[in-house]
């Protein structure tokens, strides 16, 4: 079976992987850039930019003149992201076959291929089977192209050029499937592409017409193999993807033991070898799931959460300890199974060496950080630990979001607003009555719901309007006041309706 995905939805799956919004969630055209010598030239685009007649190797330019300015969107390419973008899906497409690989015949792979011998029968059919692949793609947003044939050459073409976007292929019925399918559908080069098309032969059928001999002598021995692979008589070997187990370890007991200090003292060695395991493979675990296996119970599974990737054993086991010391060991436990089930890489660091100075590094800062949050949110729950993420937005209450600690920020952090912000922002602001020297002078006093305070101390004002763009919106003088009792407020008046409220204090 060969899986054909165009490189654009592969940078959308890229985005959605690392949290960004989609790309074409504003449904713009899409086109992928390279640098080719001193141009830059088109090396993909979506079905959207191909109906308008936007091709690979076209200027951008020239793609650019067959839209709107505002209705195409250009990107710059990223082979290399794209690749691992790939062989991500090639790891999630063990779903349908033991057997997945990456397409190696071009420079840019945008095609999975999946041995799928003797798995139909789990799914019904073959019919069943690409339908259920094409399916699950397209509920991952990955716009794909799914044929299932004898061999993997023919799979390719009739994924790339036949008619329909699942298609199954029958042995008897091959010959026929790829009679009426462009000749570079056999893989092979331009150049002989280009010379098969001089002497008329433009379509498959038209060189099985020709005899074996024929080829070779004229274009050479390549565009026979490929003949051959694509007629199912060549082999054709691929290189699978292998995806690494997460680690896990177990230890099992000579009998069950309900002994706290013995299933701890277990769980806390485990632990140890599973750091010097994620150490090795250079990554640490984000999810660790431990499972008691218990004698008269069914098994107890415990799990910590981390919202950094971790290797350290002491840390690691300061998350699991509440957990353990609640869990019921029933009649007794028999074994015990430690398993990291997320994991990532981890950068290595330089351990800064803090001398006699008596101060921690930013190394071990950031490190006691991270840790801190794990304990909250392995206590309390990762979405009661929350954080502020500023945002792009100049209005004040939506400059900030608040997300759990332990998400993934995505990349280009928006800039925070330079101008004094006060600590404390109020969820609603704080009606209020001022008396001001002039109509639009200073403020005198101001009245809210502390009482009434004199001002001795009055700057701004400071004028934001509301975003035009989300429709009619007020627009607000801010006042940044110190009351007599020391405490300064942020004050703002609605310059439509001349109310004032208190939108936030400085603690």
């Amino acid at each position: 079976m060969a899986i054909w995905l165009a490189m654009w939805p592969i940078d959308r799956l890229r985005r959605r992987e690392r949290g960004a919004p989609e790309a074409n969630s504003d449904r713009r055209a899409i086109i992928l850039e390279t640098p080719v010598r001193s141009a830059r030239v088109v090396s993909s685009c979506c079905e959207r930019a191909h109906a308008a007649g936007v091709r690979r190797g076209m200027p951008v330019a020239h793609a650019r003149a067959l839209f709107e300015t505002e209705d195409v969107r250009v990107l710059p390419a990223r082979p290399d992201q794209d690749r691992a973008a790939l062989r991500s899906l090639a790891v999630w497409a063990h779903r349908f076959s033991p057997v997945v690989a990456l397409d190696d015949t071009c420079d840019e792979p945008d095609t999975l291929l999946l041995d799928v011998t003797g798995c139909a029968r789990v799914f019904g059919d073959e019919w069943t089977l690409a339908r259920a692949a094409h399916r699950e793609l397209a509920r991952l947003a990955v716009r794909a192209r799914v044929a299932i044939a004898p061999s993997f050459g023919s799979a390719w073409a009739v994924a790339r050029y036949g008619p329909n976007r699942v298609e199954v292929v029958e042995e008897g019925a091959l010959r026929d499937a790829l009679a009426s399918i462009p000749m570079s559908a056999l893989r092979l080069d331009e150049e002989t592409v280009s010379s098969l098309a001089e002497l008329g032969l433009e379509r498959v059928e038209h060189v099985l017409d020709l005899p074996r001999s024929a080829l070779p002598s004229r274009f050479g021995e390549a565009a026979l193999h490929r003949l051959d692979q694509a007629c199912g008589q060549a082999i054709e070997t691929i290189v699978p993807v292998r995806p690494v187990p997460p680690p896990g370890i177990e230890r099992v007991f000579d009998g069950p033991t309900d002994r706290v200090d013995a299933i701890e003292l277990t769980v806390r060695e485990l632990l140890g070898e599973i750091a010097e395991v994620l150490t090795a493979r250079g990554c640490g675990a984000c999810r660790i799931e431990i499972e008691l296996v218990r004698s008269d119970l069914p098994p107890e599974c415990l799990s910590i959460v981390m919202g950094r990737p971790s290797r350290d054993a002491k840390h690691l086991w300061s998350l699991i300890r509440p957990k353990l010391e609640r869990a019921c060991l029933g009649f007794g436990v028999e074994a015990v199974r430690v398993h990291a089930k997320s994991v990532r890489p981890l950068r290595h660091e330089q351990q800064e060496a803090a001398f006699n100075s008596g101060r921690a590094s930013d190394v071990e800062i950031r490190r006691a950080t991270e840790q801190l949050l794990d304990t909250l949110g392995n206590r309390l729950g990762v979405d009661r630990v929350l954080r502020a993420r500023a945002v792009e937005s100049h209005l004040p209450e939506r400059a900030f979001v608040m997300e759990p600690a332990s998400s993934r920020s995505p990349r280009g952090q928006a800039a925070v607003a330079s101008k004094d912000r006060p600590t404390v922002l109020f969820d609603r602001p704080v009606p209020a009555e001022v008396v001001a020297l002039t109509p639009d002078g200073p403020v005198h006093r101001v009245r809210w719901r502390h009482g009434e305070h004199a001002v001795i101390a009055s700057i701004g004002p400071e004028r934001i309007a509301g975003e035009w763009w989300r429709g009619p919106g007020s627009t607000r003088d801010y006042f940044k006041v110190r009351c007599e009792d020391g405490r300064w407020v942020w004050l703002a008046r609605t310059v439509e309706g001349r109310r004032w409220f208190v939108h936030g204090v400085w603690a």
